[in-house]
């Protein structure tokens, strides 16, 4: 009987080492955080329609990439005055959330068009208010010779386009979201969901933040495929409501009120895992009643375009890279911008 006490104590000694060395490693290597870690390159905006933007200037890590902006706070080198300006709209799409500098799709445009200043004006959370409101405020004094809009479903799958504000710690949070006293997202599938103290690991424990990050991966890989197999195997099934298209006209109307009524303007769909395939055309439709020529990357990646490994949105860099040379095409198709010799 000692002997077996000996062993299990043994056992919950050693068990309790290897998880405390996992735990104590994470930590002081840096690798996971068990305090809110907000990418710390947006601040306040003075405007209350743009609410948050780019802090102008830096070169920081965010979002597992390097971010740099330029003294007007987009993440672009700084303009050159004796180059015409082409301006991207969008959001963590165009902004390349989890791409380096480098691997964005503005950034492989610049590549193809190096006579033209190409200005990323892509800000993650954005909707078309902000959007809109960045082009009025910020953009519009530059006298920009074309417009790209780069357009994703999550403008129009929620009637309202309410706007992201930055919490007192530097967290993006949707509009009308009010501190809580317990901030906390455990693991809620699996066995990992019967483990007590769940709030508490949540908040305190490394090695749990980890494990939490690689469940919530896989199920969101695993859901990801469920969906877009749903999504062809429904077709014809819609999220997306006549009211809230409508909502969007409006407000694709006030930004093309600004724009100066001859300049080139093109409209692209970013494909993700519904198909959409009532909502595209009336989308379409509207884009082009306003003077969009309108490229559709479904035809490209139909509902599979591939995304960052650990995120189930956001476009791998192959798969940015493919977008901008689809883009750069039409771009020149459309008379956008000239071909380049």
């Amino acid at each position: 009987m000692k002997n077996v006490a000996v062993n299990i104590g043994l056992l919950l000694a050693t068990i309790f080492l290897f998880f405390g060395g996992i735990e104590l490693t994470l930590r002081i290597t840096g690798l996971v955080s068990v305090k809110p870690n907000p990418p710390q390159i947006y601040q306040n905006s003075d405007v209350p329609d743009i609410s948050y933007e780019l802090i102008p200037g830096i070169s920081r890590y965010a979002y597992r990439s390097t971010v740099t902006t330029n003294s007007l706070g987009f993440r672009s080198p700084e303009l050159d005055p004796q180059k015409p300006t082409l301006v991207i709209l969008g959001d963590s799409i165009t902004f390349g959330y989890g791409l380096e500098d480098n691997q964005t799709i503005p950034a492989h445009l610049q590549t193809q068009f190096p006579k033209y200043n190409i200005l990323n004006a892509g800000t993650s959370g954005y909707n078309l208010v902000q959007q809109t409101a960045v082009y009025r405020e910020k953009i519009q004094k530059l006298e920009p010779k074309a417009l790209v809009l780069i357009f994703h479903f999550n403008d129009v799958e929620e009637v309202n386009m309410g706007l992201a504000k930055l919490d007192s710690k530097g967290i993006l949070r949707p509009e009308g979201w009010k501190p809580t006293e317990e901030d906390c997202h455990p693991i809620t599938r699996g066995l990992l969901k019967l483990i007590p103290g769940k709030c508490w690991l949540d908040e305190h424990s490394a090695f749990y933040s980890a494990l939490k990050k690689f469940v919530n991966a896989r199920h969101g890989k695993r859901e990801l495929m469920r969906q877009e197999n749903e999504s062809q195997s429904n077709a014809f099934t819609e999220n997306v409501s006549d009211e809230a298209l409508d909502i969007y006209t409006e407000h694709l109307v006030t930004l093309t009120n600004l724009l100066p009524t001859d300049i080139p303007k093109l409209f692209v769909i970013w494909p993700e895992r519904h198909l959409h395939m009532l909502a595209r055309p009336k989308l379409k439709t509207v884009a082009e009643e306003h003077g969009f020529a309108v490229l559709d990357l479904y035809d490209v990646f139909g509902n599979r375009a591939r995304t960052l490994g650990w995120d189930t949105v956001h476009p791998h860099p192959e798969t940015a890279k493919t977008a901008a040379e689809v883009i750069s095409a039409a771009m020149e198709y459309y008379g956008i911008m000239p071909k380049e010799n």
